[in-house]
């Protein structure tokens, strides 16, 4: 049932289009696959690395930020690109749930800003996978009192 209404969900808001070739999954399964993309996530947010996201979003990428504001793939890769206020970024709590094509990771965050005030987050990203790669199509960023 879970699997159809996020497969549902994904056609409704037009998340099946196509995605530039990479290269064949590794091997290790969907989970496996699945925590490199969210680790990939999370480096090239650190690292500013555009080309690295280009590459792990789908050309709909959508984002609800932290401050509810919502972001298409253009402005998010913009807003990449600027280092971020983070340091000492630490992650916990990684869930994957894999349903067929799609998938929904979670994570819980914690970091300080350059100011020494301390940040708690959570995120979910939804992922489709297509021609047996996986990409990132949304991201929901939540601020959270703490761990």
């Amino acid at each position: 049932m879970i699997r159809r209404a996020i497969a549902f969900t994904a056609v409704v808001l037009g998340l099946w289009l196509p995605r530039p070739p990479l290269a064949a999954a590794e091997p290790g399964g969907d989970e496996a696959d699945l925590r490199r993309l969210n680790a990939d996530y999370v480096r090239s947010f650190l690292a500013c690395d555009v080309g690295r996201f280009k590459a792990l979003l789908a050309d709909d990428f959508q984002c609800v930020l932290a401050t509810g504001q919502s972001i298409d793939r253009a402005e998010f890769l913009r807003q990449a690109a600027q280092p971020p206020d983070a340091r000492n970024f630490r992650l916990r709590a990684v869930s994957i749930r894999v349903y067929g094509d799609a998938a929904v990771i979670s994570a819980e965050g914690t970091y300080l800003r350059a100011s020494g005030a301390e940040v708690h987050t959570r995120y979910t990203n939804l992922c489709i996978r297509r021609d047996g790669r996986w990409r990132v199509v949304s991201t929901q960023w939540t601020r959270v009192a703490g761990p």
